[in-house]
């Protein structure tokens, strides 16, 4: 069974454009041509796009890789896979206690298909923060995450989270049953 690749969304924001001004007496650069998209490798975190935001200090690890890994850890720690607990040194104190308090709701003994992370998306509003969201699909069911990240000792902190858990698949109605 093969891993489905991962893909990051582009920016949703327009890309910049230079109006032309008063003529200048240097001649304008050549336009770069962007690269032809490349497929991805399946099981990996890539990047399409450009990116858009404030600028990352070179100290900190890739956002985008830090985030697709940490969405993959949350969600198996809301559908009970993953003790919520070792996310402790990459989560909040209040992040965690909303985890533990999912967990301790979860019914006992029901286990959770894989985890599969479909897409993400992560910006930056500052040079310090990440504000990202994830779909990851668990059998029928879809787990859409929104969180924020934020630079604390050299790593990314998650520091709010959203999460929202779509009702299993729909059953069809056989045609028998369709007409009682």
């Amino acid at each position: 069974m093969s891993v489905p690749a991962v893909r990051v969304l582009p920016s949703s924001r327009p890309e910049p454009r230079t109006w032309p001004g008063a003529p200048s007496a240097r001649p304008a650069p050549d336009v770069a041509v962007a690269a032809p998209a490349v497929r991805p490798v399946p099981g990996r975190v890539v990047r399409s796009g450009r990116t858009f935001g404030a600028r990352v200090p070179e100290d900190l690890p890739d956002a985008t890789r830090w985030a697709g890994w940490l969405a993959l850890a949350i969600g198996e720690a809301l559908l009970g896979r993953r003790p919520a607990t070792q996310l402790s040194g990459w989560v909040s104190a209040e992040v965690l206690a909303g985890l533990n308090r999912r967990q301790r709701l979860r019914p006992t003994g029901v286990s959770a298909p894989r985890t599969v992370l479909l897409s993400g998306r992560v910006q930056h509003p500052g040079p310090r923060s990440v504000e990202a969201c994830a779909v990851l699909r668990s059998g029928g069911r879809l787990l859409v995450l929104a969180y924020r990240l934020e630079a604390r000792d050299g790593q990314w902190l998650c520091t709010a989270l959203d999460a929202g858990l779509t009702s299993g698949p729909r059953r069809r109605a056989e045609p028998d049953e369709a007409r009682s």
